[in-house]
C-alpha cells in the first residue's frame, strides 16, 4: 500500500505553523469524569514574528444583532472579540503563506535525500535526530517555573517527563529550521504567483522546488481545516461577547422596568439565591474528581467551596439570561460557519461495528493524554446504545509533549495484531503514569499475548511507520489536539455525553430517508 510522506519529515517546518495553531488553541477547565472530556493541546512553540505587526485604523462598526429594536454593533462587544473578527482574514492569509513554506521545505528535504541516494527519513535522522541532546534538569526546572500557569499541574514526575519531551521537540524544531535554511542555499526554489492573490486557479503554480511544482490546489487542501478552525474560533468568541452585551442590555432594561438599580436585580436573582455547599456536596465533588485533585479533602475544602459556589452563580446567571431573552425580540445577524466535512480515512485501524453502518466515528487518540482517557468511558457508554448504526475506528495521534505516547501506540498496534487491541487500550488508559517499555510488555503478559511476537514487534519498531502514517493523516485533517473525533467527517466540538449523542443523532437524521411528499 502506498503511504503519504511521514509527518516526521514535515516536522522540520512545524515552527511555521506553530503560531497559527496556537491562535486556535483554547484553554478549557479540567474535565469532570464521565461527564466532559477536555481537549489535550500540545504546548505551542513560541516563535518571533517575521514582520512587525500591522498597524491598522479602527474598522467601521458592524451590526451584529437587533434587540427590541435597538442595534448592537461590534463597537459594543469585548474589544478582544472584536479584534479577533477584524483580523480573521489576515490570519487566514498568514496560514496560507505558512502552508506554502511548509510544502516548499518538504520538497527541499526530498530533493536533498534523493541527491544523497537515501530516504527522506534517513536524511532527517542524520541531520536532526542524531544531533538531539536530552534537556538537562536545570532546563526542565526553568521551563516549569516560567510556565506554571500554562502547564497542567499533576504528578511532579509525570510533569517533568512531559516538559522534557516538549523541550526535546523544541530542540528538534530548531535543528529542522537550520537544515531548511542550509538546503535553501543549495537547491533551486523559484517563486510563482502570490499565494494570497485573489481568484487563484487551482492549477496555478505558487513555487517550484528542484523541478517540482506546488499549486494553489495543494495549498488549499491543507488550508481548509485550519481556516475552518480559525473561523469557528472567531465566531465562538464573537458570539460569547455578543451574548454578554445582549445580557447587559436586557439586564438594564429589566432593572429599569422594576424601578431598581441593576446591582439590586443581580443581588435578588443571583447572589441571594446562591447557597453554601453542603458537606455532602463537597464530599461528592471531591470523590468524583479525586484523581485530578492534589491534596486531602481538608486541604482543598475552601477551593471546592469556591468552585461550587461559582458554578451555581453561573447557573443562576444563565437562567436569568435565558429568562430575559425569552421575553425579548432578538434578531442575531452572525451565524456559525458551516461545518467542514472531510473525507476521513479509516485506514486499516482497529474498528468496532459493521463497515456498512450509516455513521462512522473516527477518533484520533493519544494513550498518554488524560483527556483521551476521560473520553473513553463516554464513548463506550454512548456507542453501545446505537448498536449496528455506528462504526467506531481508532487512529493514533501521539502528541510530542507525551514522552511515552508514541511507543504506547506501537504497543497497542502489536496487541491489535493478536486480536486484543480494545483490552490493551483500556489498560493503557488506566495506567497512563506507567507507559515505559517494560510496563507495556507486562501488560501484554497480563492479557496472555504471545510475548515473543509482541516484544519483537515493539523492540523492532514494526508499527512505527503505521503511527507516522496516522499522524500524517491527522495533520492533513487539521488535528493539533487530542482527542479529536470525526462523525461522518465532521469534527465533534462538544466532548461530552450530550455532545456526542447530539452529533450522532444529527448524522443519522441527515441520512434518514424522507417521507413521501417531503
Amino acid at each position: 500500500m502506498n503511504r503519504p510522506k511521514s509527518v516526521l519529515l514535515i516536522a522540520l517546518m512545524l515552527f511555521a505553523l506553530g503560531s497559527v495553531s496556537a491562535q486556535t488553541a483554547r484553554r478549557q477547565r479540567p474535565a469532570r469524569r464521565n461527564n466532559v472530556a477536555k481537549t489535550e493541546v500540545a504546548i505551542p512553540v513560541a516563535q518571533p514574528s517575521p514582520t512587525a505587526p500591522t498597524v491598522r485604523p479602527p474598522a467601521a462598526p458592524v451590526l451584529l444583532a437587533v434587540v427590541n429594536g435597538q442595534n448592537v454593533t461590534s463597537a459594543e462587544i469585548d474589544p478582544r472579540a472584536r479584534d479577533e473578527a477584524e483580523t480573521l482574514n489576515d490570519k487566514i492569509a498568514e496560514a496560507r503563506r505558512q502552508i506554502l513554506e511548509l510544502q516548499v521545505n518538504t520538497l527541499l528535504l526530498e530533493a536533498e535525500a534523493s541527491r544523497r541516494k537515501m530516504t527522506s527519513q534517513q536524511l532527517y535522522d542524520i541531520e536532526v535526530k542524531r544531533k538531539l541532546t536530552e534537556p538537562t534538569a536545570a532546563e526542565i526546572n526553568k521551563f516549569i517555573e516560567e510556565n506554571r500557569d500554562a502547564i497542567n499541574q499533576g504528578d511532579p514526575e509525570t510533569m517533568k517527563k512531559d516538559v522534557a519531551a516538549y523541550l526535546l521537540g523544541e530542540k528538534e524544531t530548531r535543528l529542522s529550521g537550520d537544515l531548511v535554511n542550509r538546503l535553501r542555499t543549495t537547491l533551486p526554489v523559484t517563486k510563482g504567483a502570490d499565494v494570497n492573490a485573489a481568484t487563484l486557479a487551482p492549477a496555478t503554480v505558487l513555487a517550484t522546488v528542484a523541478g517540482k511544482t506546488i499549486t494553489a490546489a495543494m495549498v488549499d487542501e491543507r488550508l481548509r481545516p485550519l481556516a475552518y478552525k480559525l473561523r469557528l474560533s472567531t465566531y465562538l468568541q464573537e458570539k460569547e461577547a455578543l451574548d454578554q452585551a445582549i445580557y447587559n442590555l436586557l439586564l438594564l432594561a429589566e432593572a429599569s422596568h422594576r424601578n431598581v438599580a441593576p446591582e439590586e436585580l443581580v443581588r435578588t436573582e443571583i447572589s441571594e439565591k446562591t447557597h453554601q455547599p453542603t458537606e455532602a456536596e463537597i464530599s461528592k465533588f471531591y470523590t468524583e474528581n479525586q484523581s485530578s485533585i492534589q491534596g486531602s479533602l481538608d486541604a482543598v475544602r475552601s477551593q471546592i467551596v469556591s468552585y461550587l459556589q461559582n458554578q451555581e452563580q453561573q447557573r443562576l446567571e444563565t437562567a436569568l439570561a435565558d429568562k430575559l431573552r425569552k421575553q425579548a425580540n432578538i434578531r442575531m445577524l452572525i451565524s456559525e460557519p458551516e461545518a467542514l466535512v472531510q473525507s476521513v480515512s479509516v485506514d486499516d485501524d482497529p474498528a468496532r461495528g459493521e463497515a456498512s453502518a450509516p455513521v462512522t466515528i473516527v477518533e484520533f487518540t493519544d494513550f498518554q493524554c488524560p483527556s483521551c482517557a476521560a473520553m473513553q468511558p463516554i464513548l463506550d457508554e454512548v456507542l453501545k446504545s446505537y448498536g449496528n448504526k455506528v462504526r467506531f475506528v481508532v487512529r493514533d495521534f501521539p502528541l510530542p509533549v507525551h514522552a511515552n505516547a508514541r511507543k504506547a501506540a506501537e504497543a497497542a498496534n502489536a496487541a491489535n495484531a493478536q486480536g486484543k487491541f480494545w483490552e490493551y487500550a483500556l489498560i493503557l488508559f488506566k495506567h497512563q503514569n506507567a507507559l515505559d517499555v517494560p510496563s507495556l510488555k507486562k501488560y501484554a503478559s497480563d492479557l496472555g499475548l504471545n510475548r515473543a511476537v509482541f516484544d519483537a514487534a515493539l523492540d523492532s519498531g514494526k508499527y512505527a511507520a503505521e503511527i507516522r502514517h496516522d499522524i500524517d493523516d491527522g495533520e492533513k485533517y487539521g488535528i493539533d489536539s487530542t482527542p479529536t473525533i470525526f462523525i461522518n467527517g465532521k469534527a465533534l466540538t462538544v466532548l461530552s455525553t450530550e455532545g456526542l449523542r447530539a452529533a450522532i443523532d444529527k448524522a443519522l437524521q441527515a441520512i434518514a430517508p424522507k417521507a413521501p411528499g417531503n
